[in-house]
């Protein structure tokens, strides 16, 4: 059934947003706000609706032709190539403060913006799927394959790869690149069996990895060189890792948050630990994932004691300050209270997700903890995705 449809917002997930006749919402990927759209519905529940586009009658003032050639193919990995810069600055803007007022019941301070790493051939680490042994993704809200050679968001040092690499038989590959080393990796999923790659690429399947196997790179970020190895989590490039240090050094200077412990949660490779730690005199990190604590291992100083363990069951310790940077569902109850249990005066969020941060925004407020700083890091351009540096300050 088609149908036509006004756009008047977008939403936190990058779909347009409109109403049909009957009242119902309806989510429409692709679209821009103040499109009027000729639309087929492809979801139908008794709420809401998704649909995607069929014609474009007038395209918003934010509307503009993608630069990739596979984004009118379908392919789904950068949902917001179809938009203006300013476009999507406004749009994230907008969906984090809409965030903090709708799910976090705050009104929030003024949200500062920080322009991230280059639009285009930023990003280090990048998730393909499989087609015919060359490297693929998939469609916009679909797991169909968009076979590609060559992506305008993944770092130049990946060009030969998506070029001329082979995937075998794999299903899946993760690609990571050090930006400022020069290393490269690919892993297949489940296998790396029959690759074949540019002779200076380290080869590793997901489950040797996953058994220890020494498969990583190193990359420089804030003056530190990091080992992230191929089932560890890094920032999306070596810029993004620094202005996320910048902003939380920035924000710990002002308050004058003091220098006896610090905690991060959610630690990682131990980004955090390894560059603010620096002026604490005990830091503590604690982190779930095995690769990633091996790594934290390798890369940070003998005053950083590492839990390798769930956040949610680490029991507290009193700390001067606390940075989080969960997964992208967020902190959630169990992390709050963690948090709560450290009665640290001054805490840092890293939030991956506007929803989540909306979320964990009331959790935290009613953990007794007042906002205090929002600044949006646009580490993921052409995409939805947002990177939100929170500060919060204890009541008294």
């Amino acid at each position: 059934m088609s149908t036509r449809v006004n756009i008047y917002d977008l939403a936190v997930g990058g779909e347009g947003v409109g109403r049909l006749a009957d009242g119902r919402v309806v989510f429409v990927a692709g679209a821009a706000l103040n499109d009027e759209l000729v639309v087929s519905i492809t979801e139908e529940k008794s709420r809401y609706a998704r649909a995607e586009i069929v014609e474009v009658l007038v395209a918003g003032e934010g509307r503009h032709e993608p630069p990739c050639q596979y984004v009118k193919a379908g392919c789904g990995g950068c949902d917001w190539q179809h938009l203006t810069q300013e476009a999507q600055i406004d749009a994230k803007l907008s969906a984090v403060e809409d965030s903090l007022i709708k799910l976090g019941s705050l009104e929030p301070p003024e949200i500062g913006y920080v322009v991230g790493p280059e639009s285009l051939k930023y990003r280090t680490t990048v998730r393909v799927g499989i087609h015919d042994g060359r490297p693929a993704y998939r469609a916009s809200r679909s797991n169909a394959l968009i076979q590609v050679d060559n992506c305008r968001v993944s770092h130049p040092l990946m060009d030969d790869i998506f070029a001329d690499g082979f995937f075998g038989a794999a299903n899946e590959a993760t690609i990571r690149v050090g930006a400022r080393t020069g290393d490269r990796l690919v892993m297949g999923h489940p296998n790396a069996n029959d690759f074949e790659m540019p002779a200076d690429v380290l080869v590793v399947d997901k489950k040797k990895a996953r058994r220890g196997a020494q498969a990583h790179i190193v990359e420089e970020a804030a003056g530190v060189e990091w080992r992230v190895s191929a089932n560890s989590f890094f920032q999306s490039s070596p810029e993004g890792a620094e202005m996320l240090v910048g902003l939380a050094a920035e924000w710990l200077t002002k308050h004058d948050s003091g220098e006896h412990v610090l905690v991060d949660l959610y630690s990682g490779v131990g980004l955090f630990s390894g560059t603010v730690g620096d002026w604490f005199d005990k830091v503590t990190a604690v982190e779930s994932s095995a690769s990633a604590v091996s790594d934290a291992l390798h890369n940070l100083g003998s005053h950083v004691a590492i839990h390798h363990m769930q956040v949610e069951k680490w029991i507290p310790e009193l700390a001067d300050v606390v940075i989080a940077d969960p997964p992208r569902a967020g902190l959630r109850s169990e992390g709050v209270e963690i948090i709560r249990g450290t009665q640290a005066p001054h805490v840092i969020l890293v939030s991956c997700d506007a929803g989540a941060l909306g979320r964990d925004a009331a959790l935290l407020s009613g953990a007794g903890y007042d906002l205090d700083q929002v600044d949006i890091l646009d580490m993921f351009p052409q995409t939805s995705h947002v990177e939100v540096v929170s500060g919060w300050v204890r009541r008294n």
